[in-house]
């Protein structure tokens, strides 16, 4: 087995460790808990079985990403954050700007002892960049994102502006046609929604479509 195979596996098996408390997560922010979201509590197991999918998924792909630990964390958040915005629409803030803490620190650190500064100021451009960009959709079109999907964009574009700006747009890109494929799916899936516009869950898009380009 290779080495890759190994961090792969050692990435996943991490994941489904951390799963039981994913879960719990999940169902504390899907249900709106603000005081207490970050304490274990018992899921069911179809809750269980369908966080530790999406983050047994997301953490291999983010194998591919530097600094590994960075986007390890990005990926048992972005599970987090993909089943609750699934279910409720909704990008909570008191778990993303955590989130986003945790892979900041991570990039620093990974800049002061891997000597990485120019990887850091671009990161630091490239959120710039792409929270700019996501404002503005949201500030020209409200229904086309949310503040959350804003921010989540802000985080993955400067964990991709870390690797090169080539991986940042094609992360963009990908999540783009993803966000496309998902609103296709929702439309199918429940033809009666009445008028052109309805509600697609961005956050899955950005998550998956941010992880994907690493590996173009």
């Amino acid at each position: 087995m290779n080495p890759h195979a190994w961090v792969m596996v050692a990435a996943a098996g991490a994941g489904l460790a951390v799963s039981p408390l994913l879960a719990s997560w999940t169902a504390a922010l899907a249900a709106g808990d603000r005081a207490a979201w970050w304490r274990p509590r018992p899921v069911s197991i179809s809750r269980w079985a369908t966080v530790t999918a999406v983050t047994l998924l997301m953490a291999v792909l983010a194998t591919a990403g530097q600094p590994g630990p960075a986007w390890w964390i990005l990926a048992a958040g972005g599970a987090v954050l993909s089943v609750v915005d699934a279910q409720t629409h909704l990008l909570p803030a008191r778990f993303t700007y955590p989130l986003a803490a945790a892979v900041t620190c991570v990039l620093i650190i990974g800049s002061i002892t891997g000597g990485h500064p120019a990887a850091l100021l671009r990161a630091v451009a490239a959120a710039a960049t792409i929270g700019a960009i996501s404002f503005a959709i949201r500030f020209l079109s409200p229904p086309a994102l949310g503040m959350g999907d804003v921010r989540v964009a802000t985080l993955t574009g400067g964990l991709l502006g870390w690797t090169s700006w080539a991986t940042l747009w094609q992360g963009q890109v990908l999540i783009a046609l993803l966000g496309g494929l998902t609103a296709i799916g929702l439309r199918i899936s429940t033809p009666t929604t009445s008028g052109l516009r309805f509600a697609v869950p961005m956050g899955p898009a950005i998550f998956v479509g941010s992880l994907l380009a690493l590996w173009l």
